[in-house]
C-alpha cells in the first residue's frame, strides 16, 4: 500500500484525471438509474405503500386497479374471509388538478411530510408533489358534470411522501369522504399482506368474478409502467456496459504503460505477488474515491430536488451498482496483471 500511495502521489495529475473520469461515469449511471427508478415510483408508489403481496381484482379489469369493481358476491366473500378492501377512484378537480382518491379501513401507515391524515368527511391528504400548487387548509373542489349545483369540497390536511399512481398524485380520504362521490364505496380490490395468506387457496375456488394476482402483476397492469421501464432499464444497462469498457481499458492502458518500471522492480527482486498487490491497491483506491464521490454527490442532489422531479434513490441498488464498478475495475486490473506477470525483466530493460 505504501508503494501504491507513493506512485499515486508522484503521478498526481494522471491519476486525478482517471479518478475524475471514473467519478463522472459512476455519477451518470447512478443519476440515470435514479431517474428511471423515480419514474417507476411515480407509477406504483401507492401500490408499494399498501404493503400487500397479492390482490383480488375483477377478472375483466385487465389488472388495472381503477378499472376494477368487485361484485357484491365477491365483496361479501372477501368480507367473510376478513380480507382488507381497497377503494380507489380518479377525481377531476378544479384548477386543472386530479387525484386518485383512496380509502381502506386498514390503510397502512403513510409518511406525512406536513400536516396530518384526514379524520372528517371534508378532509383529504394528498401527495407531496402538489405542495407547489397547494398549501395546508386549501380547498379542493371536485368537478361534477352531472350536477353542477352539488359541490363536493375537501380541505387539505396533509401531504404524503411519494404517493403516486400512474403518474397521478394519490390522495387519502375517510370513508365518509369517499361516500361523497361514491355512496356505495364500491371496492376496487382486496389486498392480502405477507403475513395473511393462509386462506387464499380456498378463497380462489370460491371467487366468481374476481382473480388473485401478485403485486407485480398489478403494477404491470398500469399501461405507462412497462412502456417506460423497459427502455429506461435498457438504457441503464447499455450505459453501464459502456462505462465498464472505458474503465477496464483505462486501467489496462495505464498499467501496460509502466512495463519498464515493473521490469526494473522484477530485476531488483520484487515478486509478482507484491507487484500485483501494488496494482490492485492503486486501482481499488482510485475506484473507491471515484465511486464514493459519485454516491455523495447523488445523495446531496437528491436532497435538493423538488418533489415533482421523478427521482428515487434506491439504497440497495446504489450498493449493487457500487459493487459492480469495483468488479469492473478488478476485471481491468486482472487483464493488466496477466501482462505484468509475463514481463521478462531483461526484455523490459532493453536487453536481449
Amino acid at each position: 500500500m505504501k508503494l501504491a500511495l507513493k506512485e499515486l502521489s508522484y503521478y498526481k495529475l494522471k491519476y486525478l484525471l482517471i479518478t475524475a473520469i471514473l467519478f463522472l461515469l459512476a455519477f451518470l449511471v447512478l443519476f440515470v438509474t435514479s431517474l428511471a427508478q423515480g419514474l417507476g415510483q411515480d407509477n406504483v408508489s401507492a401500490i408499494d405503500h399498501m404493503k400487500a403481496e397479492q390482490y383480488i381484482i375483477d377478472k375483466d379489469a385487465d389488472h388495472q386497479l381503477t378499472q376494477s369493481a368487485l361484485s357484491d358476491k365477491d365483496k361479501q366473500l372477501l368480507t367473510d374471509y376478513h380480507i382488507d378492501l381497497l377503494a380507489m377512484q380518479l377525481l377531476p378537480l378544479t384548477n386543472n388538478l386530479s387525484v386518485a382518491a383512496m380509502y381502506s379501513e386498514t390503510m397502512p401507515e403513510r409518511t406525512i411530510v406536513e400536516g396530518r391524515m384526514p379524520k372528517q368527511a371534508d378532509e383529504i391528504a394528498v401527495d407531496e408533489s402538489l405542495q407547489e400548487k397547494l398549501k395546508l387548509n386549501d380547498t379542493l373542489t371536485v368537478k361534477n358534470k352531472e350536477d353542477n349545483k352539488k359541490k363536493i369540497k375537501y380541505r387539505v390536511t396533509g401531504f404524503i411522501a411519494k404517493e403516486m399512481y400512474a403518474h397521478t398524485p394519490a390522495a387519502i380520504v375517510t370513508k365518509a369522504g369517499f361516500e361523497q362521490f361514491n355512496p356505495d364505496v364500491t371496492p376496487n380490490a382486496g389486498f392480502v399482506q405477507a403475513n395473511d395468506k393462509a386462506e387464499l387457496s380456498k378463497l380462489k375456488d370460491d371467487l366468481s368474478d374476481s382473480e388473485i394476482i401478485t403485486a407485480d402483476e398489478l403494477k404491470k397492469g398500469i399501461p405507462s409502467f412497462e412502456a417506460e421501464q423497459m427502455p429506461l432499464q435498457l438504457m441503464v444497462v447499455f450505459l453501464f456496459v459502456i462505462s465498464a469498457i472505458v474503465i477496464s481499458a483505462f486501467f489496462y492502458v495505464i498499467t501496460i504503460q509502466k512495463t519498464n518500471e515493473y521490469g526494473i522492480l522484477k530485476a531488483i527482486g520484487m515478486k509478482n505477488r507484491k507487484i500485483a498487490l501494488v496494482i490492485l491497491a492503486e486501482i481499488m483506491l482510485i475506484t473507491f474515491i471515484g465511486v464514493a464521490a459519485a454516491i455523495i454527490l447523488t445523495v446531496v442532489i437528491s436532497m435538493f430536488l423538488p418533489a415533482t422531479m421523478p427521482f428515487y434513490l434506491n439504497h440497495n441498488l446504489v450498493v449493487i451498482l457500487a459493487g459492480l464498478f469495483f468488479v469492473v475495475s478488478l476485471i481491468g486490473a486482472m487483464m493488466s496483471l496477466i501482462k505484468v506477470i509475463k514481463i521478462d525483466p531483461q526484455v523490459a530493460l532493453g536487453g536481449e
